[in-house]
């Protein structure tokens, strides 16, 4: 058997390559959806562990040493060649086990209470909700299946729009029994719940109120943990339609107003193009459609997103 104890971790390669090929930190990030720090890091740490300068400063960006770029290209290669050989085992696999990515909010809002459904019917197979709000790398064989909130951008993978959404605010109905809301500058004072990069601004300007973006208060990186404080009575949460429109229809949730915003962002069902046609990817795509299909906008005053 090899040696293989002189071998680098896998992640720092594939971050060695993308900064290698970009040129930059920044965009290396964007690529492999991390943030500028862990990229950083990641690189010193290589770096460190072979003891040898992969880069040089150029101005903003980075350039590879000379000794980098003979290892850059050796790498590219390699990771080329396992990508190809996962593919090819991949696609000659008997599923048995179909792993699902998504966001944690999405899936506890809206996959979960759906998935019985699917799973009753299929016997033969396990399904395993992988949900984190790192996006699996689909190609590399992370995960079978994607759902993703983007803008539908995801090249190389077959990509296929599920469901659009929308924002508008929500409260428990004992909330509302406290604080009466009639008009939306009426939001002015109270406790406005949101969660990260989801602001609620857009939804203001369509409202054509004049309040600013909250500066303070409680922000959550869940949306579900979000709509969970909202629920409780803790403030009005600017909410995704898709997961609070359980919580609607029970009545832990309520909207005050009529007005939604529609996102710029969709949901969309990814998965690699190889396995289009694999008989577990397909029964879940059939039955998540289906499901999708019975989801439809919110009622009330829709306002198209400026973004689109």
């Amino acid at each position: 058997m090899a040696d293989t104890h002189r071998t680098p971790p896998l992640g720092s390669l594939r971050v060695f390559v993308a900064a290698a090929q970009t040129g930059s930190v920044t965009a290396a990030a964007a690529q492999l959806h991390l943030t500028h720090g862990a990229v950083s890091h990641q690189l010193r740490g290589l770096q460190d562990y072979l003891g040898v300068a992969l880069f040089e400063r150029n101005g903003r960006g980075l350039k590879l040493t000379v000794q980098g770029t003979a290892y850059a290209a050796q790498v590219a290669r390699a990771l080329a060649d396992i990508g190809n050989a996962t593919e090819k085992l991949i696609a000659s696999r008997d599923y048995r086990r179909l792993r699902v990515s998504c966001m944690p909010s999405f899936a506890a809002r809206w996959l979960l209470p759906r998935l019985g459904a699917f799973v009753t019917n299929q016997h033969d197979l396990d399904v395993e909700v992988q949900s984190s709000a790192l996006q699996a790398d689909i190609k590399g064989g992370e995960a079978d299946i994607a759902l993703r909130f983007g803008y539908g951008h995801y090249p190389g993978l077959s990509c296929r729009l599920l469901m659009k959404d929308w924002y508008y605010p929500v409260c428990s109905p004992e909330f509302m029994n406290s604080h009466p809301l009639s008009s939306p500058q009426q939001l002015i004072g109270l406790v406005l719940l949101r969660s990260n990069d989801e602001l609620w601004q857009p939804w203001f300007n369509a409202a054509g109120v004049d309040i600013e973006e909250p500066q303070r208060g409680t922000v959550f990186d869940d949306s579900s943990l979000m709509l969970m404080a909202a629920a409780s009575g803790q403030g009005v949460a600017l909410a995704r339609h898709t997961l609070a429109v359980d919580d609607l229809a029970r009545g832990r949730l309520i909207r005050p107003f009529a007005m939604a915003l529609e996102s710029p962002l969709s949901y969309y069902f990814v998965c690699r193009l190889a396995d289009e046609q694999q008989a577990a990817v397909a029964a879940f795509r059939e039955w998540l459609f289906r499901e999708a299909a019975t989801y439809h906008p919110p009622e009330g005053r829709l306002a198209s997103s400026p973004s689109n």
